[in-house]
């Protein structure tokens, strides 16, 4: 609060060009990537493994890619079919439970599959996982809700994808390591016991504490962010400001050598939120006083659920659009190319006939190419948080979009024609454009998809439910596009257009051009009426708002007490109280509500 002048004809303003700037909430954003890192590595982790455990169930050799195939994409297809309810019930009961529930869900489902001992189980408990789990969506939810003003939301959607990279990268590395123990380390696991007649259950069982661990973290430092909840009683989290409080006194003393004096007082100490008067019980306040304190916690009525209509705008319909393409072509190449990279060279019966048929790959091992995707995972993560940032604020989400959309087609039709270059430095310098340039548009297409998807939300209220949708859509994508380019990728190595799938993924690439010229910067949640916000911020429909010289600034009107104030309030702020008594002061706010 700013220091009173002596003089009291001046009124003290503050003009909203001094406030500070908007900076982002690192602790609650820290708190969702921890919970966001789990889910990364138990989707990821099973990759090394899958083939062997299909193997292990008495599949025949011809059908264990098939199998594969099902197995992996059953948990996009069950989330394509949950998404939109979970997004749905974030709107209502909030973000917190539902985030804990999806935790839990994806928890329980993972040991479920570690002990699978047939396909329909490793199957079903797959599904599982994507029917339990709506936290893709309403994750982006609650960054949005964190952060509504738009020079923040690069930086901080950024996270999400980054923190995806991460896991993506752990997960394959812990399948891989912790995965058939007694036969990879025979002296720690000897043959014979648990893991022997359970070879993949271990994996599992790491991911699981993982998953244990995000939500015992979830559970004591998530704070809820849905509108209307957010002064809930939350007995997780109040254990965890006490966890917090012990820490923190505990650094202090131990840094310092000091003990730490916490003093009680009925008056709140944030001097920019504590009233300048304390509340007392025997009524020696003649006058009026509005406080400067927070509202007081308000009991809330659930929301009914808002129509479609109000969900899924134009805009929001234009955007999701986008995003299911992006589904569909980006993660079918990721899905194609290892396979392109195993399959053995052209032969001299099968050669290269341009510029049609170019059969084979290039007959990488499996350390081969996991050391390519290990380098695309370290690239995507330097990209997504170095360089995203400063150019989306810079150039704005749809103009990163547009070329993404831009580089795409060009990306997939270079890729199957690499095979016909001969020399090794020339092949190296292709593939080194090839794995930047796809990372580059990954992560500008996702992410700008992202942030365009959350600013077209009508309203804070169905944020969850629009997030749910783009979810679940993406999800049909993710199941339906590899499954088919995959299928072409078959057919066309048997025939002559061995370039069907490239070309078809250039095809479908190109089509986002019918759709991106439509799509608009969105104000974001942040920008809408206070009538959403209503419910939390009552208190405020009368903060004292005026307009001075152009500027808006926020006062508050106090009138002075006429009776004598209670000695109990110090001789200091009796003296104040003195001063001004009778007198009315304009006192300045930058902000009157939740800190």
């Amino acid at each position: 609060m700013s220091k009173m002048r002596s003089d009291e004809s001046t009124p003290l303003i503050v003009r909203e060009d001094e406030r500070q700037k908007p900076k982002l909430p690192v602790k609650q954003l820290a708190v969702l990537v921890v919970c966001r890192l789990s889910e990364p590595i138990c989707l990821t982790s099973i990759l090394s493994y899958l083939p062997q455990m299909i193997r292990s169930f008495g599949v025949p050799e011809a059908d264990v890619g098939f199998w594969v195939g099902i197995t992996a994409s059953s948990f996009s297809i069950a989330q394509c079919m949950t998404g939109i309810a979970w997004g749905r019930l974030s709107d209502r009961v909030g973000r917190k439970p539902v985030i804990l529930c999806g935790i839990l869900g994806m928890l329980s489902s993972v040991l479920v599959f570690g002990f699978a001992n047939s396909i329909a189980m490793a199957v079903i408990s797959r599904s599982c996982i994507g029917l339990l789990n709506g936290n893709v969506g309403i994750l982006r939810t609650v960054v949005a809700e964190l952060v509504p003003e738009r020079e923040l939301q690069p930086q901080a959607f950024s996270l999400l994808p980054l923190t995806w990279s991460i896991g993506s990268i752990a997960g394959p590395i812990i399948g891989g390591f912790l995965s058939e123990p007694s036969k990879n380390h025979p002296t720690m696991f000897p043959p014979g016991g648990f893991f022997d007649r359970h070879p993949f259950v271990l994996p599992n069982i790491f991911t699981a504490a993982i998953l244990f661990m995000a939500f015992i973290f979830g559970t004591l430092f998530l704070e809820e962010t849905l509108v209307g909840h957010r002064h809930r009683y939350d007995p997780g989290r109040e254990v965890g400001k006490k966890i917090e409080a012990f820490l923190s006194s505990t650094f202090t003393r131990l840094t310092t050598g000091k003990p730490v004096v916490h003093k009680h007082s009925p008056v709140p100490v944030d001097e920019e939120t504590a009233p300048l008067l304390a509340s007392h019980s025997n009524n020696n306040y003649s006058g009026t006083t509005k406080s400067i304190s927070p509202p007081a916690p308000h009991v809330h009525h659930p929301h009914a659920p808002l129509p479609w209509s109000q969900v899924l705008t134009q805009q929001s319909i234009y955007n999701i659009v986008v995003y299911f393409l992006i589904a569909i072509h980006a993660v079918s190449y990721d899905s194609i190319l290892p396979v392109f990279y195993s399959t053995h060279t052209p032969t001299a019966k099968d050669p290269i006939r341009l510029p049609f048929h170019i059969p084979g790959g290039f007959g990488l091992s499996t350390s081969q190419i996991g050391l390519i995707y290990s380098a695309i995972a370290i690239i995507t993560m330097l990209l997504q948080f170095l360089l995203y940032p400063p150019i989306a604020r810079h150039y704005g989400n749809v103009k990163l979009l547009a070329a993404s959309a831009a580089m795409y087609p060009f990306i997939y039709l270079v890729t199957p024609y690499t095979l016909a270059i001969t020399s090794r430095k020339w092949l190296f310098a292709s593939w080194a454009v090839i794995i930047l340039s796809k990372a580059i548009t990954g992560v500008f297409a996702f992410t700008s998809s992202t942030i365009l998807i959350t600013n077209t939300a009508s309203s804070i209220r169905v944020l969850g439910t629009l997030n749910g949708f783009a979810t679940s859509t993406a999800a049909m994508g993710r199941a339906v596009g590899p499954s088919a380019f995959g299928w072409m990728f078959s057919v066309g190595q048997k025939g002559y257009w061995t370039t069907i799938p490239w070309v078809g993924l250039t095809v479908v690439a190109a089509t986002m051009w019918i759709w991106i010229p439509k799509l608009v910067e969105g104000e974001g949640v942040g920008g809408e009426s206070s009538s959403d916000s209503s419910d939390d911020d009552e208190d405020e429909e009368e903060d004292g708002a005026e307009v001075i010289d152009g500027e808006r600034v926020t006062t508050i009107e106090i009138v002075e007490p006429d009776r004598e104030v209670d000695e109990g309030l110090g001789e200091d702020l009796e003296e104040e109280c003195k001063k001004f008594k009778g007198r009315r002061r304009r006192l300045s706010m930058g902000s009157v509500g939740e800190q």
